[in-house]
């Protein structure tokens, strides 16, 4: 804990290059040596730091780096640091590693498991929502994992239908780990939470910048074994995070478009680049099909009975079956939900779980359709 404190005050600090961070941490030994560093032994250290930079490491308060540790030690958030043995083996050889990543939930051993990003604009054509949710789905099924950075449009689609999925999904923050952004995505961060793993560099607390979102790119691409573009405009921050990935030598795969789509250009231009063109996720699959010890985990499928009526042509679903295939969690829930539009502190009250556990299996009852979210926290149950 002694040395801990220094590499939260180093992720506290502001206003530095996080590749200056990571270069002044491996100059001088670890955070200790810079948190009692004089300025001009700074300035010696690395000649890129600049005076600005040496400036904002002079400050020496520990208080927000204490209410970080102890709001970590609260929530069960882990911070892994480069000291780590612990610390993605992956994401330690890019050019720019984080000198500290904050871990809420349970991170999958990034170095022997298929992380996918899948990655695309916030403003997503419904062709964009689409193919992200087709191939978020088929690599949860797969048995890969589905990274991404919690946005809106493409990120968020593919997330979701991963956990649909019964995948596992991991998703990196361009904000402190506690925050949610965007807002309307709260159930998305909580799920992703409860099913796999929230990712940031920020402490708990601090505060976000517009360029903190550009920065995450290269922690998606830094955790993946390759890396999937939907849509991109040329000039954008998805097309950004495939440089990134081409940069650390990630595999790179991009959905092609029609030749005259601005949410697709990024995309063709990539693929004209050497990009391999897929549509949808079997063909990210077969890209690793020498590699199944990559593919280990076993997708929590929800599976359907059908009974058909030959006849008259008609199919019928057995709802019966598929309640007794749901988690025990979510069969909990779903047995407190006697009235129409329960809110949610209603129903977490009555099924005698965490906040956190309702709210998850909420999600994932809406995203297999027992359950209708209306406004105001209400919940309606539909089978």
């Amino acid at each position: 804990m002694a040395r801990l404190k220094y590499w939260v005050w180093l992720s506290c600090v502001t206003g530095v290059r996080p590749m200056m961070k990571y270069r002044l941490a491996e100059a001088m030994g670890g955070p200790e040596r810079i948190f009692f560093a004089e300025r001009e032994e700074l300035l010696a250290a690395d000649p890129l730091l600049q005076s600005a930079e040496a400036d904002k490491l002079c400050d020496k308060s520990m208080e927000r780096a204490a209410k970080a540790v102890s709001f970590c030690e609260e929530h069960a958030i882990t911070v892994l640091t480069m000291q780590d043995a612990a610390y993605p083996e992956r994401l330690r050889h890019i050019p720019d590693p984080p000198a500290v990543l904050y871990v809420w939930g349970k991170l999958p051993p990034v170095d022997d498991t298929a992380l996918i990003a899948v990655v695309g604009t916030r403003r997503a054509t419904p062709y964009g929502i689409k193919m992200a949710g087709q191939i978020g789905r088929e690599l949860a099924q797969g048995g890969a994992v589905v990274i991404s950075g919690l946005a809106e449009g493409c990120d968020g689609a593919a997330m979701e239908a991963a956990l649909r999925a019964g995948g596992v999904a991991v998703g990196v923050l361009g904000t402190a780990i506690d925050q949610v952004y965007p807002a309307r995505h709260r159930a998305l961060f909580e799920e992703v939470r409860a099913r796999g793993a929230l990712v940031s560099e920020y402490p708990p607390q601090a505060r976000t910048y517009p360029a903190d979102f550009k920065q995450r790119n290269r922690i998606i691409t830094g955790l993946s074994l390759g890396v999937v573009v939907v849509e991109a405009p040329l000039h954008s921050g998805t097309r950004s995070t495939a440089d990134h990935a081409l940069e650390q030598g990630r595999d790179v795969f991009a959905v092609p478009g029609n030749a005259d789509a601005y949410a697709s250009a990024g995309c063709n231009e990539l693929i004209a680049q050497g990009a391999a063109p897929v549509t949808g996720g079997a063909a990210v699959l077969r890209a690793y099909a020498g590699r199944p010890e990559l593919f280990q985990q076993e997708p929590a499928q929800i599976p359907i009975k059908n009974k058909i009526d030959k006849p008259r042509d008609i199919v019928y679903i057995d709802v019966t079956d598929r309640m007794d295939s749901l988690p025990p969690v979510q069969r909990q829930v779903l047995s407190v939900m006697t009235r129409p539009d329960m809110h949610a502190d209603d129903i977490i009250a009555a099924a005698g779980l965490s906040a956190q556990e309702t709210l998850a299996a909420l999600t994932m009852l809406q995203l297999t359709g027992f359950v209708a979210q209306g406004a105001g926290k209400r919940y309606t149950r539909k089978i």
